[in-house]
């Protein structure tokens, strides 16, 4: 999920809050999933209800993705690239991804395989095979949510001839925005009418646009960093022309993507397969800058106290999403009351239970256990200074993150 700066650059604090804003919205989502799949009258209230939080966020992935290369672009483009930085990024990526995500890998494998199998360990041996789990790890599916890190490994292996050519030709900088969008709908219209891949959303090249305008703006940002904050002053002004647009896109493409998925769910009503694809392009995509003007205006409005939160939750997104899922799978073994009222209280504690629990555990390790990277990755490296707190929230001083 990316670091946050290099010594010599200025630190960009909202980074923390759009992670957090990131992770909870992949925790309503996966918590949101159990009503989906387990209520029977789709056209009830709560049908709409859940399926509204089903969708609205499904923003989480992509907004990782755009993220990552903001803050790797921002970090790596002005720096002079030879073998020793490339060596260190892979090595860093080595350990503090590659490693987790082998350990979680192993033990989410291990569970699915489990509890497929009676919950006896005489049918789990007898079916688990090291052929299965390596066919699961290199494509990401040793669980459910694991193909974001195989998505990012990905990433990570192109980034460093993104970045050489991007240093080579500067005037590709400039339009990254448009060649993302170019790119990554060329190979969306191929795959629709020629290739049919059925695993689709775990290639890189279904994020392509996101990952460009992550680059684009990590390579500009002191030159459009005014245009992410909002201001009542700023109304008024140029940066208000490209506002307005890309917040009616964004509320238009958010709104219709819900009540596409709601039609199709509750009444079996199909539409076209690329207006389910372009749907949800739009919403993620715009997601991403509105959750980063979101941020930046939380950064300056929030008390000491929340900002502290956030920027602590954003700080241990990474192991937060290594780990949350498994324990919604776990909560998700309860039993349920089919009671309205109480199947309320039980998705809101499905949604409470996951995010405190996998929050804690993370928290916890990372404060008393010296390798807790091994588990769920490093903290970021630097201490983000909150407006109104003469001390900093400390991160790990280490390493860079992700």
């Amino acid at each position: 999920m990316g670091h946050l700066r290099t010594s010599q650059k200025e630190q960009i604090h909202v980074i923390y809050i759009v992670r957090a804003l990131a992770i909870l919205g992949v925790i309503l989502v996966h918590v949101s999933s159990l009503p989906i799949g387990e209520i029977i009258d789709k056209q009830s209230f709560m049908y709409q209800f859940f399926n509204f939080i089903n969708v609205f966020n499904r923003f989480g992935t992509t907004t990782f993705i755009f993220l990552s290369a903001f803050v790797l672009f921002y970090s790596y483009y002005d720096r002079k690239m030879d073998k020793k930085l490339i060596a260190t990024f892979y090595k860093r990526r080595l350990l503090y991804i590659l490693v987790p995500y082998l350990i979680c890998s192993i033990y989410y494998y291990t569970i699915q395989m489990y509890y497929s199998y009676g919950e006896d360990w005489n049918q789990f041996f007898q079916n688990v095979s090291l052929a299965d789990f390596w066919s699961a790890l290199v494509m990401g599916k040793a669980f459910y949510h694991l193909y974001f890190i195989f998505i990012s490994i990905q990433f990570y292996l192109l980034f460093p001839f993104f970045l050489w050519l991007l240093q080579r030709i500067k005037l590709l900088a400039k339009h990254l925005i448009w060649i993302g969008l170019v790119l990554q709908w060329i190979f969306v219209l191929l795959d629709y009418f020629y290739w049919n891949y059925a695993d689709k959303s775990f290639l890189a090249t279904s994020y392509m646009s996101n990952y460009l305008l992550g680059a684009f703006f990590g390579i500009h940002y002191h030159a459009i960093k005014g245009w992410i904050e909002v201001t009542w002053k700023k109304l008024l002004s140029r940066q208000a022309f490209y506002w307005i647009p890309l917040w009616i896109v964004w509320a238009g493409a958010s709104l219709s993507h819900v009540y596409l998925w709601y039609r199709t769910r509750a009444y079996d009503v199909f539409a076209h397969g690329l207006v389910y694809e372009g749907l949800w392009f739009l919403h993620s995509y715009t997601s991403g800058l509105i959750l980063l003007q979101l941020s930046a205006g939380l950064y300056r409005l929030l008390s000491p106290f929340w900002t502290t939160v956030l920027y602590r939750l954003g700080m241990a997104s990474f192991g937060i999403y290594i780990i949350h899922a498994g324990i919604l799978f776990y909560y998700s073994l309860l039993p349920a009351s089919y009671n309205p009222k109480l199947y309320y209280a039980y998705v809101a504690g499905g949604f409470a239970v996951t995010l405190g629990a996998s929050w804690g555990v993370v928290a916890l390790a990372q404060k008393y256990m010296k390798h807790s990277w091994v588990l769920f990755g490093a903290l970021p490296k630097g201490k983000p200074v909150i407006p109104g707190r003469t001390a900093p929230v400390h991160g790990h001083s280490r390493t860079e993150a992700g």
